[in-house]
């Protein structure tokens, strides 16, 4: 009887055993399939003979080349599509060029997504970045071109480690939240900035430069003439090296006329701007000397080359060398005679004395001081803040995950003005807040603050 049952028992076990040998490999299969759930990947490159390319969100793209839209050919890329380009000097590269078009229309919850093609915490070199050229007005090459020319569109699309570059793009196009991040050096090029524009008239709102480790997070030149809202300068510590555009430079905002022939270029760069925000590494730990280095055009803002410009509602802070830079006497003329403006703005600079910047000797015989006591003056109504707390940012400095956005307390929610002809144009969304960001975070759900650390579309 014992030896019967001992037996009942000991088939019992074996199909137990049985059972689970059954049910492991399944399980193990089912593991390995969601280790390895990667899309299929499609290389660009051979792409190029066709007149329209369209790239959709169910394929992962790659790029080792120069991938160009001649006029008349178009590129269409759908919300959510994942496109890896080669970096280095042999790399890839995107080139729109006049009559040529980019339509890449991602969503916030679906963002279009250019980034190296390099493995998470491998991406050294950049790649080529894009760059579209359209038909409007470049003064470098002379007053002439089409204001109303089309290019395409950007819209919800990030840019990881890569340059994005808009030359002579008319205001028919459409630029609207785009982040580009840790724009450096293309292989073992010079360093780049992050946001290039050359010229053109479109207008663009919601743009975020993080990590550029180039000369300028925005390179504003040769005749550029539109409505900017909500721009976003970014600087992360460990990054920051002057280069040849704009030369001899580090800053958060760049704009000049012309590099070449800055009193006679014509039309003159002349941006509109509101809700502007550079925050520079103010000597975290790790910062580059170069931040301190006053030979340099070294400041959140600077303004040079006999240019026009117009910025209000805005805020400069963590530039150890000056908040904004003069360079020269022209665009200071500029100034004095009400062609361009700066007002309504909050800064700051560690050494409050050079918050606001003569480059030595343009201006003879005036100085910083008188620089900044005009600037400080009450038809103006900007502020220098004593210390960087005064802006109460929920955490400006938290690189893993940043949040330049105001507290509930602070001062930047109330103060902003949009009165006049230029400022009541209908392209600007008016309210209450200085700076990028207010009480909403037009940054939430599209952006990426740690390209270095995103796996994209890799086994693991």
């Amino acid at each position: 009887m014992k030896t019967v049952k001992m037996k009942k028992k000991l088939c019992s076990l074996l199909a137990a055993i049985a059972v689970l040998l059954m049910i492991l490999p399944g399980c193990r299969k089912s593991e390995d399939v969601k280790g390895s759930a990667v899309k299929p990947e499609k290389a660009m490159d051979d792409y190029g003979k066709l007149a329209v390319v369209h790239l959709y969100k169910d394929t992962v793209y790659t790029l080792a080349s120069i991938f160009t839209r001649e006029s008349g050919q178009q590129l269409i890329i759908d919300e959510g599509t994942l496109i890896k380009i080669t970096p280095g000097d042999a790399g890839g590269a995107i080139n729109i060029n006049p009559g040529g078009t980019i339509i890449a229309n991602g969503t916030p919850a679906a963002p279009i997504v250019f980034t190296s093609n390099a493995a998470e915490g491998t991406q050294a070199d950049n790649w080529g970045g894009i760059t579209i050229k359209g038909r409007g007005i470049n003064n470098s090459r002379g007053p002439g071109g089409d204001d109303d020319d089309l290019s395409g569109t950007l819209r919800y699309t990030r840019i990881e480690f890569g340059a994005l570059t808009l030359d002579a793009v008319g205001k028919r196009s459409i630029i609207e939240n785009i982040m580009v991040s840790y724009c450096n050096s293309q292989g073992q090029q010079v360093a780049s900035s992050a946001f290039n524009i050359y010229g053109g008239s479109f207008n663009c709102r919601n743009l975020v430069s993080y990590a550029c480790g180039g000369p300028a997070d925005f390179y504003i030149t040769s005749g550029y003439r539109g409505y900017m809202q909500n721009l976003l300068a970014y600087r992360h510590p460990f990054f920051g090296a002057t280069g040849i555009n704009p030369f001899n430079t580090l800053a958060g905002v760049f704009i000049e006329n012309n590099a070449s022939n800055p009193v006679n270029a014509r039309p003159y760069t002349y941006p509109y701007i509101s809700n502007m925000t550079v925050i520079g590494p103010e000597g975290q730990k790790g910062s580059p000397a170069a931040y301190s280095d006053s030979t340099l055009l070294n400041a959140a803002l600077v303004t040079t080359g006999s240019t026009c410009f117009r910025i209000r509602n805005s805020i400069l802070l963590g530039f150890l060398n000056a908040a904004w830079q003069m360079g020269d006497s022209l665009t200071g003329t500029t100034i004095l005679a009400g062609n361009s403006e700066f007002s309504h703005s909050l800064v700051y600079c560690a050494d409050s004395n050079r918050a606001f910047t003569l480059k030595p000797g343009v201006f003879p015989p005036f100085g910083n001081r008188n620089f900044k006591e005009y600037m400080l003056r009450p038809e103006f109504k900007n502020t220098l803040f004593g210390s960087l707390l005064d802006f109460l940012l929920a955490d400006p400095f938290n690189y893993y995950s940043p949040d330049p956005s105001p507290a509930a307390a602070s001062s930047l929610l109330k103060g902003a003005d949009f009165t006049g002809s230029v400022y009541s144009n209908p392209y600007f969304v008016p309210g209450t807040y200085v700076g990028a960001i207010g009480t909403t975070n037009w940054m939430k759900g599209w952006t990426n603050f740690t390209p270095l650390k995103t796996n994209y579309n890799f086994s693991r």
